[in-house]
């Protein structure tokens, strides 16, 4: 074992010459958070991305990244890694502080981010769900867009070769990934670093991964002369009209009534390395998603126990813990919550849940239940 992992991670694939070592840690990094349990394996990586001459910026912002394309538990997990690292060399590193937010230029600024960085309409992007809901396309465009992925700390060919990574890994995201991969050949990225990246994810999450992912890149490079207009609205959807500050106050509202907490003493947790996140948490999950009417809080806790405890990683442990003191304040009981893991049974396999109720245990032991 010792013998394979030095002969064909290092020898065979990281010493290829087609993608520089700063290019492959980053991309190794993705598919590690993609994983959600491998944190020894995603630190090391982290580590080498520092020392082949990577920055605190360049980790700070692949978890940006993995807010929008993994989810907020990846980043949330990451930043204590990260903030470890810093700590440990003694890395001189400020934050980035998140600027006043206009509203409408979330729209305008993901609509330009859109443009530049996948080449193409939004409106094929949006196609397979924006009828079904107009609020997705939205957020798709104002957040994945406007506030992560416009971001300027990485350039356009690196975010794409990321993000496919992270794609890659979590298999099952096969009309993402194509576009992500039509979108890097068009900002300049060459097929051959594509194909580097690709035969990197056999190391790091598998053959099957890296074939299927290969499968996608085949279709990829047979449409890479389509070049469509890029940057335009899109027809029906309209840019919202509110401010930073009433998403965040109806953020702070829905997290206080959920979680019993203080959405001020999430924001603050991020302060030192990513104060941005901490923010995107309190007005994006909290402030357009959560507090919608279109579930009632005990359903809508429950419903994302069920989807932390399918996902089953270390990664989720922690808000699977959150969402069921969650569930329980907005007045799911113990037997309701029971019920929910149980159901997923049939779906994601013993282990999964029973991993899931041995945490539910503990919580409810915590609370007297």
């Amino acid at each position: 074992m010792a013998r394979f992992t030095v002969d064909y991670p290092y020898g065979d694939v990281l010493s290829r010459p087609g993608l520089d070592l700063r290019l492959r840690q980053l991309c190794n990094v993705g598919s590690l958070i993609a994983q959600g349990s491998a944190q020894p394996q995603l630190r090391f990586h982290m580590e080498g991305l520092l020392n082949v001459g990577g920055s605190a910026q360049d980790l700070v912002e692949v978890m940006f990244i993995a807010t929008a394309i993994l989810g907020f538990p990846a980043a949330i997990n990451m930043i204590g890694i990260v903030r470890q690292i810093l700590a440990d060399r003694s890395f001189p590193f400020s934050p980035m502080l998140p600027e006043p937010d206009a509203g409408s230029s979330r729209y305008a600024r993901g609509l330009k981010a859109f443009g530049e960085l996948m080449q193409g309409p939004p409106s094929d992007y949006l196609a397979s769900f924006e009828a079904i809901s107009p609020e997705l396309a939205q957020w798709s465009i104002e957040f994945a867009f406007g506030d992560v992925l416009a971001r300027g700390g990485l350039e356009n060919k690196t975010k794409h070769l990321v993000i496919a990574t992270m794609l890659a890994t979590v298999g099952n995201r096969q009309d993402a990934l194509r576009l992500h991969l039509e979108s890097a050949l068009k900002v300049g990225t060459t097929k051959d670093e594509i194909i580097e990246a690709l035969i990197q994810v056999s190391v790091y999450a598998g053959f099957p991964a890296a074939l299927n992912a290969f499968g996608v890149a085949a279709q990829a490079f047979e449409e890479r002369d389509e070049v469509p207009a890029v940057g335009s609205a899109v027809p029906g959807l309209k840019p919202s009209a509110e401010n930073g500050a009433r998403r965040r106050e109806r953020g702070l509202a829905a997290l206080a009534a959920t979680s019993g907490g203080s959405g001020e003493a999430v924001v603050r947790s991020f302060e030192d390395v990513a104060p941005e996140i901490g923010q995107m948490i309190v007005e994006h999950s909290y402030g357009d998603i959560f507090c919608r009417p279109g579930l009632d809080p005990k359903t809508r806790e429950l419903t994302a126990c069920a989807a932390l405890a399918g996902r089953a990683t270390q990664t989720t442990e922690t808000p699977l813990r959150v969402h069921i003191n969650a569930a329980l304040n907005v007045g799911a009981s113990r037997e309701e919550i029971v019920e929910t893991l149980l159901n997923m049974v049939a779906y994601f396999g013993f282990p999964a849940v029973q991993g899931a109720m041995r945490i539910a245990g503990e919580e409810f032991q915590k609370r007297g239940l």
